[in-house]
């Protein structure tokens, strides 16, 4: 997967995704489409892609596999791609790009990235987006820019989102409340993840831009490596502070949850959550030799507990199967295995 390839800043900023919505034009948006505008949209970017070497696929085809794929991939939500609407997606080989078609625009260009880089993310996107309005006669206007559906990324039509891991600003009273009134002057936002059946993923934010229109794709990029530059400095000094000033308990919650991790035979994913933060917290201001674990490891059990198929496709399973099946994914990766 995209997210277990090296990137900056890992320990804090998971990884960032661009994504570039387009519109063509003579089209309603998708919440107005009919299924003849919806056919007709993807017929288009089918044939558009053709020439860029991306696959076309549609969603109301994908089998099992393919869709557990795709939503592993982080590329969209599980009732997207369950829905009936006539929906589609086009892939190339580069992990992380791709194009979902007919979701809330026409378009929408997706880039993600391991860690701290929206310049390279935002790049790949872009250098997509380009091929799209070079062959498509794309919805734009002199005075606003590109049409969207959304009126927060009319303009440019880029939406930036961070997904950040914050266990020393969550656990340091006020911080969170700081970190989200610095964000907002730059016309950001940064909200806590919560998952689709309503399970908050605790110490995991994700920090977004707020509106893009009267500025330019390299402002949008700038501020956003400023703030998340701000909030990388202030988590690494709330959990430098944290160890520091508890070094005890911390060593003893960080080892409480390796063990679990390692060695657990029955685990749901708030209690997974909930120990990666103790490992996450500690991992570079205590005394760690003892457990062989390493930041890598760490974003690789957050990710994939986090961002699971099957806990949502398997609903009718008794319950203890799917813990049971989930401690052995965790198990698999705390000694370094692959297991899908």
């Amino acid at each position: 997967m995209w997210y277990e390839n090296e990137g900056r800043n890992t320990d804090v900023v998971l990884s960032t995704k661009v994504i570039i919505n387009r519109n063509i034009k003579g089209f309603p948006f998708p919440p107005k489409m009919s299924d003849a505008d919806r056919e007709n949209v993807m017929g288009m970017a089918r044939q558009a892609a053709g020439s860029m070497g991306l696959n076309f696929v549609r969603t109301d085809e994908l089998d099992d596999n393919a869709k557990k794929d795709l939503y592993d991939q982080f590329f969209s939500g599980y009732a997207f791609l369950n829905s009936n609407a006539k929906t589609g997606y086009l892939l190339g080989k580069t992990e992380g790009l791709g194009v979902i078609i007919n979701s809330t625009d026409h378009l929408s260009i997706i880039s993600m990235v391991p860690g701290n880089d929206a310049a390279l993310a935002y790049k790949r996107a872009d250098d997509l987006a380009a091929k799209f309005e070079q062959c498509m006669d794309i919805a734009f206007s002199d005075r606003f820019g590109f049409l969207t559906s959304q009126i927060k990324t009319v303009g440019t039509g880029v939406q930036i989102m961070a997904t950040l891991a914050l266990p020393g600003i969550e656990k340091t009273q006020g911080a969170v409340q700081v970190l989200g009134q610095r964000a907002e002057k730059y016309d950001w936002q940064m909200i806590p993840m919560t998952r689709p059946d309503g399970i908050r993923e605790n110490g995991i934010y994700i920090l977004s831009n707020l509106a893009t229109l009267g500025l330019t794709e390299q402002e949008l990029i700038d501020r956003a490596a400023k703030v998340i530059d701000d909030i990388i400095k202030l988590e690494d000094s709330c959990r430098k502070n944290i160890c520091t000033k508890k070094k005890a308990v911390i060593e003893d919650q960080y080892y409480r949850a390796y063990a679990v991790l390692k060695y657990c035979r029955r685990i749901e994913v708030p209690e997974v959550l909930t120990l990666v933060n103790w490992l996450r917290l500690g991992q570079k201001y205590i005394d760690t030799s003892d457990a062989d674990i390493d930041f890598k490891t760490i974003n690789k059990l957050t990710q994939k507990v986090r961002r699971n198929y099957d806990d949502y496709a398997r609903k009718g399973a008794r319950k203890r199967d799917a813990s049971a099946e989930r401690a052995a994914l965790v198990r698999d990766i705390m000694r370094g295995g692959d297991r899908t």
